[in-house]
């Protein structure tokens, strides 16, 4: 790989403080996103692979592999997810992001069985270029149980140190909540619940499980269940249950906690891509799976 004259190529770089928050300013400017949060939390983690270029002490250009733990049709394996993918405006048009890209993949092609993505518009024709295809992404569909409502739900707040740390207890012990296909990184679903299942998180202690979940026009949208033993949906439901509730649409394939009939529907949201053999016709990508 010919590394243009000025730049430097940096890898697992994590300890380097300033080499971190030279990435973190480079996230903060192209989308807005601070990763301090994760970071003071103690959840930003190795399994998170920078391949950055530096100019002195600046990143103007990185791409990021986030090394993913995962059962696929009840195999334990171990999937990458490419992330953080941005180059300085100065810096564009000149290869950068390809060069890291294809870098990233040399580097993870023993260390994981697929890659996947998810694109913005705007850099699709470039993700075909490097080889990836577009597939199709689902959401689960099921039927409103019929059940008695349940008392003893309750929210637990990421702000609050020891409901965050009860949240983060959940995530490390749960099992697989999909023989399909399942993600389990601890440190990832805790960078959701920071960011963006932050009002979300619910303890079923008579269940001993969390459930993350919102409900909006008539529809329950369960993002993710954490629990050593998976309940059933009836179960669950009983504790969230709400007269206005239409249907229940799930972000993970609900082979373990539901067996009866469901509906796929299309997502239109996001742009998922694949590197390399994918074992899905149509895949229903864990929404805490999403780096």
């Amino acid at each position: 790989m010919h590394i243009p004259e000025g730049l430097t190529l940096r890898t697992a770089y994590w300890q380097d403080k300033k080499a971190k928050a030279a990435f973190n300013r480079l996230m903060i400017t192209l989308f807005n996103l601070d990763f301090s949060q994760w970071d003071t939390a103690g959840y930003w983690d190795d399994r998170f692979v920078p391949f950055s270029l530096f100019k002195a002490d600046t990143v103007v250009a990185s791409v990021c592999l986030y090394m993913l733990n995962a059962v696929v049709h009840g195999r334990h394996t171990r999937l990458a997810q490419i992330s953080s993918v941005g180059t300085l405006p100065a810096w564009r048009r000149r290869g950068l992001a390809r060069m890291l890209n294809d870098y990233a993949l040399t580097w993870a092609r023993d260390r994981q069985e697929w890659v996947f993505l998810f694109a913005d518009p705007k850099a699709v024709p470039f993700y075909e270029t490097c080889g990836f295809t577009p597939i199709k992404e689902y959401v689960e569909i099921l039927s409103v149980p019929d059940v008695t409502p349940r008392k003893g739900i309750i929210r637990l707040d990421p702000a609050v140190p020891r409901e965050r740390e009860k949240i983060y207890h959940y995530a490390q012990c749960r099992a697989p909540l999909s023989r399909i296909f399942s993600v389990l990184n601890a440190n990832l679903l805790m960078f959701h619940t920071l960011y963006w299942l932050k009002n979300c998180a619910y303890e079923i202690p008579d269940l001993d499980c969390l459930v993350f979940y919102k409900r909006l026009e008539g529809c329950v949208k369960i993002y993710d269940v954490l629990a050593e033993n998976i309940p059933d949906l009836k179960a669950l439901y009983a504790y969230i249950a709400s007269p206005e509730d239409q249907r229940i649409e799930c972000r993970f394939h609900t082979d373990k906690l539901y067996a009866g009939k469901r509906k796929l529907k299309l997502l239109q949201d996001n742009l998922p891509f694949v590197h390399g053999p994918f074992p899905f016709k149509q895949p229903v990508f864990p929404y805490t799976s999403l780096a």
